[in-house]
């Protein structure tokens, strides 16, 4: 990407804008990944030039990154509540739900420590319900790459998945 006056806003905000998805969402790794992503975007941008207030649309990008993830935050929080409540519901005792949370604790572990680039398409498709095509493009690589990225990532958890041993309770 060249250095259009975007970009070069871009270097100039780095710091206010994660100083800002950091009050936003109270996250400063979060914040550090959409400003990133803020970047990314960027390079989505055809004509930089016809970009009148370049600080203005920076941190609309920003924020409606910062919305976004919010919106799927929250729908995910939701989601995790019914299901807990679907548990509760039909049976599943507080054994079960401790042993799926250390599950689950464990399968967090194997996603953190995933490479970043991995890590970044694993979420984008499954928590953004993003196409790998779209993923591809947004992040500046090949469709092939992503699908590869996204078949090691599930096969990490399905293998973790395996080696977890449920606690006897």
């Amino acid at each position: 990407m060249q250095d259009t006056l975007l970009v070069q806003t871009y270097q100039e905000l780095e710091q206010d804008i994660v100083r800002f998805l950091t009050q936003r969402l109270k996250c400063r790794s979060t914040a550090k990944d959409l400003a990133q992503e803020t970047f990314l975007r960027l390079s989505q941008v055809e004509d930089p030039a016809s970009i009148k207030n370049t600080r203005a649309y920076l941190y609309r990008v920003a924020s409606n990154l910062a919305t976004d993830f919010i919106r799927v935050e929250s729908r995910r929080a939701a989601l995790l509540r019914e299901t807990v409540s679907d548990w509760k519901t039909h049976g599943i005792g507080p054994e079960r739900e401790v042993a799926a949370k250390l599950e689950l604790d464990y399968l967090l572990e194997v996603v953190t420590a995933l490479p970043p680039l991995s890590r970044r398409i694993f979420y984008l498709n499954r928590f953004e319900n993003l196409p790998q095509r779209q993923i591809a493009r947004r992040l500046g690589v090949s469709t092939t790459t992503v699908e590869k990225h996204i078949k090691k990532v599930l096969e990490l958890l399905a293998q973790a998945r395996d080696r977890f041993e449920t606690p006897n309770f």
